[in-house]
């Protein structure tokens, strides 16, 4: 058996692992502020305007009453108006709770913190998709504003 000589390991500088180390922390800093930043906006919540929840209170059900008014004009149909208030009642669960309702589904409405406007989607999904048009929007309008009047 012939003499080996053994040959040690080849050797990489130090910077390497200066280099290695940097990656890291970058990558879990930018992991940090990608989640700090989700989570802020999260839970900011568009403060009430003046006047409170009153205040709010009173401009949407003004935004009612203009959609109830149109329709009995004649320039809305019932599906619209339906439309209209589902986006109605979405907007105020937003600017109330801070839970983005306007660009959540049923189904998503229905895994929510938000059982009244749920409620009034759910009755209004029919009116607003199906092919016949309906002659009224009253019960509409009252489910709108008993979602209104549930909070506070």
């Amino acid at each position: 058996m012939p003499d080996t000589e053994l040959i040690p390991p080849i050797g990489y500088g130090s910077s390497w692992l200066v280099i290695g180390i940097a990656l890291i922390v970058v990558v879990i800093a930018t992991i940090l502020v990608i989640l700090l930043v989700r989570a802020r906006k999260r839970s900011s919540s568009q403060p009430l305007p003046p006047g409170g929840l009153a205040g709010l209170r009173a401009e949407y059900h003004a935004r009612i009453t203009e959609i109830e008014a149109e329709f009995a004009a004649g320039g809305l149909s019932a599906r619209s108006a339906h439309h209209r208030l589902s986006a109605v009642v979405r907007q105020y669960a937003r600017a109330v709770s801070g839970v983005d309702a306007p660009v959540m589904t049923l189904t998503e409405l229905q895994s929510s913190p938000l059982p009244t406007v749920t409620a009034a989607i759910a009755e209004y999904y029919p009116a607003s998709f199906e092919s016949a048009d309906r002659s009224e929007i009253s019960s509409a309008v009252v489910r709108a504003r008993q979602v209104i009047e549930s909070w506070g």
